[in-house]
């Protein structure tokens, strides 16, 4: 019988989904069976996992949903000290048992996540409601507008990595010793990359580099990607990155506001 088929019976269903969390080249693969399940060469782990209601609406901000987890799971981990950087995606698949047949349920990204006791509760909104946003247009502004290494900049990320090992970790400081190969500041609005997630640096002297916000799980001996950091100034765009090219933004803006009523002289 066809997926329909079971899913509209009286009965006969027995509903089995599979909840696939990714952020870049990161997954995790849950399932809300008891065993485990095997989907397009992924394996999905059996995990205390259970999601609310989805509503059915012509309002695409009414269809968000909210999936509930022990709040020591791998991706729930993510959002304890801080949203990690970067979108992670959500899709739900399902199939009932001893159905061959999954079909993709639902898809959307984590917006957010409220902790309460041991558990965690994913905020997600649904891949469609970004359609319906309006897009920023270029600003007119003396820095730069593009987000450091995206299509707009057109920084080479990989050129401007130094990997290293952690040395220390306190709080929000981190010690790499590769750190200090770079003049203090290089790192400051770039990135500390792991297999686990990134964090911004907002600081760094020497070996120590700080970041946003605590990085769950970092410890002493781990391996990591630093990335150059940008102040969107012209001189970091044509010194440090030689991308001068595209420079977005627009340096030479009369710094006199005309409409401020007083005589131009």
């Amino acid at each position: 019988m066809s997926y329909l088929g079971i899913e509209q019976s009286a009965h006969g269903g027995q509903p089995q989904e599979l909840y696939r969390f990714s952020q870049g080249a990161q997954r995790w693969l849950y399932t809300s069976g008891q065993t485990a399940v095997d989907y397009q060469s992924e394996t999905y782990q059996p995990a205390t996992i259970s999601r609310g209601g989805l509503e059915q609406s012509n309002e695409l901000a009414r269809l968000g949903l909210e999936i509930r987890m022990p709040r020591d799971l791998a991706v729930a981990s993510l959002f304890l000290a801080a949203p990690p950087e970067g979108v992670v995606s959500v899709t739900l698949y399902r199939r009932h048992v001893g159905d061959a047949e999954f079909i993709t349920y639902w898809k959307g990204r984590i917006t957010g996540a409220r902790l309460s006791g041991a558990e965690a509760t994913l905020k997600c909104e649904p891949i469609a409601s970004s359609l319906k946003r309006p897009g920023l247009r270029a600003r007119y502004q003396l820095l730069c507008r593009h987000v450091l290494y995206s299509s707009g900049c057109g920084a080479l990320k990989d050129s401007f990595r130094v990997d290293g090992t952690v040395a220390a970790v306190s709080g929000v400081t981190v010690q790499v010793a590769v750190a200090a190969s770079r003049p203090d500041g290089y790192f400051v609005g770039g990135m500390l990359a792991t297999t686990a997630g990134a964090r911004m640096i907002v600081g760094h002297a020497g070996i120590d580099l700080t970041l946003v916000a605590p990085m769950v799980g970092l410890t002493a001996g781990d391996a990591v990607q630093l990335y150059a950091g940008c102040d969107h100034t012209m001189a970091h765009c044509k010194d440090r990155f030689g991308n001068l090219d595209n420079f977005g933004g627009f340096p030479f803006i009369p710094v006199k506001n005309p409409f401020t009523g007083d005589a131009i002289v």
